[in-house]
């Protein structure tokens, strides 16, 4: 899309739904997809050129990962959702304002998290569940990672606000930009210089870096509208509204954390280093499927936020339903994917040995059919999010991790061992479906009962 036929705040407004929802989808998918193959490529470059051990190492990793993620979602999704509906509402000043008191807590408070993060890695990686055989590993990855939480939490920060300022084709080249060149950086750092785990997290972190540069030419543009507004800015009670906006993304990733960090624990203490390396091929594998429920989220949010403030409400339940079409499709098809070929999503990663391929095999067939509920869950928390229903969507991202998970995971690994921590993500999405409906029917009747 050329510069000169960006979509503005009045079409986003009158513009067909089916339309603008496929033209915001197809460059959300694609910058979500980018951000799952960073993840991706490492653990396949990582299982190859390091081994199953890395593997495992990796994946005590991915709670600070989501932890990071979680946080820029949570001021991006919070003041960009707040941005959205004061745009929607004919209020630009105090748009920018929210988008000014953002950007100065993310920077300030990443830096900071992040430098302490280097230096205690060693007590976290502990604590996510690493023993003696892996924790060097872990602390090459994980020093890196955390050093670099700022570029990491400014990269998907930023990318939710141009988005929101209706350039999300300036995000789906810097994601592919970015994608590819950590690619080529993951083979070189790995393979010819042997850095291991540390050359993977360099350039992952590297690639991350010039995708801030290039969504940074967003401001150059003569119709951007984000704007740096300090008077009137009113910090704390604009950080407030943006924290309860985007405390459910904040709730969702970490469920996803603490997910990894739980099965870690659990899994190390009943089935060892290979079970360990099983669950870090389907948590991997789960990005990249995640990365379409993303792309569909990232698509609702603009798009519901800025017609909800303008009260066009037969739109936004028009966007929501297209949202669910696709993430039933995409669902339907991840499950299938599990079922039928679970060694050759093994066989991506890392040698298919008859003793990972038995534990593999049960493990995937098992916890993919979590991928029915999962997408519905997570577009249901941010279409309530979209709409400042914070708390219903905070209820949805409780109700992931906090409420059912935990409980669900040491009933079920009491019960039936490893086989019942496979089972617990599948039962407690379920679960989560069914509270999700009932959110979704007060939703719809308290606050979208107008214009159908």
């Amino acid at each position: 899309m050329s510069e000169t036929n960006q979509p503005s705040s009045e079409t986003l407004l009158t513009q067909p739904v089916s339309r603008l929802f496929f033209q915001y989808f197809r460059s959300n998918l694609v910058s979500s997809l980018m951000l799952a193959v960073y993840v991706l490529f490492d653990t396949i470059f990582i299982g190859w050129g390091v081994g199953s051990q890395g593997l495992a190492a990796l994946n005590i990793t991915l709670p600070c990962y989501s932890l990071e993620i979680g946080f820029a979602q949570m001021m991006g999704m919070g003041g960009a959702t707040a941005l959205s509906i004061c745009r929607g509402q004919g209020k630009e000043e105090e748009a920018n304002s929210y988008f000014t008191a953002a950007v100065l807590f993310t920077c300030i408070f990443s830096l900071i998290i992040g430098i302490l993060g280097a230096v205690f890695w060693r007590p976290i990686a502990y604590l996510g569940g690493a023993d003696d055989s892996i924790i060097e590993l872990v602390g090459q990855y994980l020093r890196i990672l955390n050093g670099g939480a700022i570029l990491f939490v400014v990269n998907n920060f930023l990318g939710v606000f141009i988005r929101n300022d209706h350039d999300p084709q300036r995000v789906m080249a810097a994601g592919i930009v970015s994608c590819l060149l950590n690619i080529v950086l993951d083979y070189v750092c790995i393979f010819l210089f042997d850095w291991g785990m540390a050359g993977a997290a360099g350039a992952t972190a590297f690639s991350g870096f010039i995708s801030i540069l290039i969504m940074l030419t967003h401001f150059l543009k003569p119709d951007c509208s984000l704007k740096f507004r300090f008077s009137d800015l009113q910090l704390f009670s604009r950080l407030k509204r943006i924290w309860q906006n985007g405390l459910p993304s904040l709730i969702a990733e970490c469920s996803s954390g603490l997910i990894i960090l739980l099965f870690n624990i659990q899994l190390m203490s009943k089935g060892g280093v290979a079970a360990v390396t099983c669950y870090s091929i389907i948590s991997n594998v789960a990005y990249l499927f995640l990365a379409v429920y993303t792309g569909t989220s990232s698509t609702l949010q603009p798009l519901c936020s800025i017609n909800a403030g303008a009260g066009n409400l037969h739109r936004v339940k028009q966007f929501f339903r297209l949202g669910v079409i696709t993430v039933l499709c995409a669902s339907l098809c991840f499950v299938l994917i599990g079922e039928f070929f679970p060694i050759a999503v093994v066989s991506i990663f890392t040698e298919p040995t008859p003793d990972l391929v038995e534990v593999a095999v049960y493990a995937i067939r098992i916890y993919f059919i979590a991928y029915l509920p999962m997408g519905l869950n997570i577009i249901s928390a941010t279409f309530h999010q979209s709409l400042e229903a914070s708390r219903e969507a905070t209820l949805i991202s409780l109700g992931r991790g906090l409420f059912f998970l935990i409980p669900v995971l040491f009933l079920l690994s009491s019960l039936f061992g490893v086989g019942g921590i496979w089972a617990t993500v599948p039962v407690s999405e379920f679960l989560t479906l069914l509270l999700s409906a009932l959110l979704l029917k007060r939703l719809f009747a308290s606050r979208l009962s107008d214009n159908d």
